[in-house]
């Protein structure tokens, strides 16, 4: 098991940069206009991006990036989630893949190279009563080793494997929503699949 933390210095917000992705073939019923997205899972109002990214361990065991929300966060603050958030409108979102590669870049500074499948969807109530779906995608990056947090928004970041994932979250060392949870646990499943 292999664990990398890392505690921002006063970085700036990385550099805007022009997203050019491939995507797999069974994920391009993402890539329509957010508008069709939106309409087709009616009744939820909100539509959001998971972005689930791997990197092999020095052992061959895929870990997975979390980053931790910071104290300063009114919603779920020092908890662990993977980058993602709200799908916003075109112009600065077209799909929802656009989405998913947007909030990925300006969560961690990592840039999509592929979107490699839809691991799962989530529909929970926000803390305003909207409803939403959360679509979560494994993306394949760049390069995994040059994440970069914005310490307003997450504070810190760890690469994790399945084992040592349970292991922090039943220790309480580590804490997450519960829907993360299970997404998190199906990643892991779903990997190299």
């Amino acid at each position: 098991m292999s664990t990398t933390t890392y505690i921002p210095s006063a970085q700036p917000p990385p550099a805007l940069v022009d997203h050019s992705y491939t995507f797999a073939p069974e994920t391009e019923q993402y890539n329509k206009p957010l508008e069709q997205i939106i309409h087709l899972n009616a009744p939820r109002n909100t539509i959001g991006v998971g972005a689930f990214v791997f990197k092999p361990s020095p052992s061959g065991e895929p870990l997975l990036l979390l980053i931790r929300r910071s104290a300063s966060e009114s919603a779920y603050p020092e908890m662990y989630e993977v980058p993602g958030g709200g799908a916003e409108a075109p112009p600065i979102d077209a799909t929802l893949l656009d989405s998913v590669a947007r909030e990925l870049f300006e969560e961690t500074g990592l840039v999509a190279t592929r979107i490699v499948k839809l691991i799962d969807t989530a529909d929970f109530q926000g803390r305003r009563g909207d409803l939403w779906r959360k679509f979560n995608f494994e993306i394949e990056v760049q390069d995994p080793e040059n994440v970069v947090l914005q310490p307003l928004e997450h504070d810190e970041f760890k690469w994790v494997g399945k084992e040592e994932f349970e292991n922090l979250i039943a220790s309480g060392e580590m804490k997450t929503m519960p829907s993360q949870q299970h997404t998190i646990r199906r990643a892991f499943e779903v990997y190299g699949q």
